[in-house]
């Protein structure tokens, strides 16, 4: 593969020239091979360039049709110009502060509804039909690329979510360092306005391979794999929870069908339910927005630890121990990372940024252990580790017991306060369809495993709250108990 520095817009004149009738992008509407591409985004971007959008505009895109916002990412790419995704799921009062957070000073956007007060307003679809009324437009600019190119947000649960920026060599070093999706056909299904889903493109256009974009009809995903040649599924969690749901109705995927599951924890149950049920090429990832790609577990080393693998070429991961010092192997600390390409900050955010990076590492808050065997265990985040008694109770810990328990889909632990103990760990969990189980046989079973690690009291709900990412919301939970009612 090309070493990483070149824009993006040279990488894609690079594949059409080499590999020009290879599909780029398919979707339900239509199939872009990559010469194609090359040429539509090339329109596009002088069209923008006609319309204002150049050196000096920060660009808010928001765009409903994947392929439209997939193009008008890329000719932003082109033209060099700083761009930040505002997603339509989000309340229009978050849409405009993100906006004005990241700088920007105009929106392209498919729906006038979409504009912010005192921002320019460029119309996609306007822009779009110029450039392909006009394809060859104006030459490309001179493109720096180390200059910033995109703004990412953070994925935090609670609170406004943080702007992360990234230049385009960094999302090439990214790109280099990722899974080989080289002539692989990769679906995700989730938007491609979600930050994971605009990397995956990205990423899968910059190696040469095939961006399947999801049919929202009824189809399936199992159909769509099958018709479509998909050879890598990229889901979320709670993707891959709906998957094996899917797979108990419709069967397993095809055999050249790989599955990638990350974003958050994905427990051996069901792990292995993908594996059984749905294909064994099942592969559990690890990373972070501001690190992208650390490390991948492969179908061979899904143990009952829940590992997500050795570090990537190229990624540094230590974990330290409260005093600073290294922990053994198998010994839980907080994870520090270094990655190509990784960012340095965060935008507008200083105390953010000083909290989470130092002296060239980025610290994300994650629990870890690192086993002899050189894989990277997680154990939950910091922030949500429990101390009772000057005892470090783990949640990852509570959780994985709790769903070896034949009748627990998913759980979530947590801690209650309590003048007595500091702290004192409950849990929620949500069962398996057609499962019964008390919360008091619940309580038992993990006092069993776990002795005074075993939490004291354990809600069971019909779902846990999840957010957009399929990561589960604890705080929400935590909240919905009493403390009072825990027992001392």
């Amino acid at each position: 593969m090309t070493m990483p520095g070149r824009a993006f817009h040279e990488r894609l004149r690079e594949h059409a020239s080499r590999i020009g009738d290879v599909a780029a992008i398919v979707a339900p509407s239509a199939s872009i091979s990559y010469g194609a591409l090359e040429v539509e985004v090339h329109g596009l971007a002088s069209a923008l360039r006609s319309r204002g959008i150049g050196r000096g505009t920060v660009a808010a895109l928001t765009a409903r049709g994947e392929v439209d916002h997939l193009l008008a990412t890329l000719a932003l790419l082109e033209l060099g110009v700083p761009q930040v995704g505002l997603a339509s799921r989000d309340p229009p009062a978050m849409r405009m502060r993100l906006a004005r957070r990241a700088g920007a000073t105009t929106v392209l956007g498919d729906r006038p509804d979409d504009a912010v007060a005192g921002l320019a307003w460029v119309d996609l679809g306007a822009a779009l039909a110029s450039g392909r009324a006009n394809p060859c437009g104006a030459p490309a600019p001179e493109v720096d690329a180390s200059a910033p190119a995109l703004y990412l947000t953070g994925s935090g649960t609670t609170g406004e979510p943080k702007i992360i920026r990234f230049a385009q060599r960094d999302l090439a070093l990214h790109a280099r360092n990722h899974i080989d999706f080289v002539g692989q056909r990769v679906l995700r299904p989730a938007h491609v306005e979600y930050n994971n889903s605009k990397r995956m493109r990205l990423y899968t256009l910059w190696q040469g391979g095939t961006c399947v974009l999801a049919d929202g009809s009824a189809e399936s995903l199992h159909s769509q794999c099958a018709r479509l040649g998909v050879t890598w599924l990229e889901l979320s969690p709670l993707h891959g929870a709906d998957l094996l749901a899917a797979s108990r109705i419709e069967g397993r995927l095809p055999a050249f069908t790989s599955v990638r599951v990350g974003g958050a924890r994905v427990p051996i149950a069901l792990r292995r339910a993908i594996m059984a049920e749905a294909s064994p090429r099942l592969f559990v990832s690890y990373g972070t927005t501001e690190t992208s790609f650390v490390s991948v577990a492969d179908p061979t080393m899904h143990d009952d630890r829940e590992t997500v693998g050795p570090p990537a070429a190229g990624v540094i991961a230590e974990v330290l121990l409260a005093d600073g010092g290294h922990a053994a192997p198998g010994e839980i600390g907080e994870i520090r990372l270094r990655t190509p390409g990784m960012a340095t900050g965060y935008v507008g955010d200083a105390a953010a940024t000083a909290r989470h990076f130092r002296d060239g590492w980025f610290v994300p808050g994650d629990l870890a252990s690192l086993g002899a065997d050189g894989r990277l265990y997680l154990h939950g985040r910091k922030d949500d580790m429990m101390i009772m008694n000057s005892i470090n109770i783990f949640p990852a810990e509570i959780e994985r017991t709790l769903e070896a328990h034949p009748a627990v889909e998913a759980a979530a632990a947590f801690p209650i306060p309590s003048e007595v103990h500091g702290q004192i760990p409950a849990a929620a969990v949500e069962l398996r369809e057609g499962c019964a189980c008390t919360a008091s046989e619940l309580v038992g079973y993990a006092r069993g495993a776990l002795g005074v690690r075993a939490p004291r009291r354990i809600e069971i709900l019909a779902s846990l709250p999840r957010n957009a990412q399929g990561k589960i919301v604890r705080r929400e939970i935590a909240g919905m108990i009493d403390p009072r009612k825990v027992g001392e």
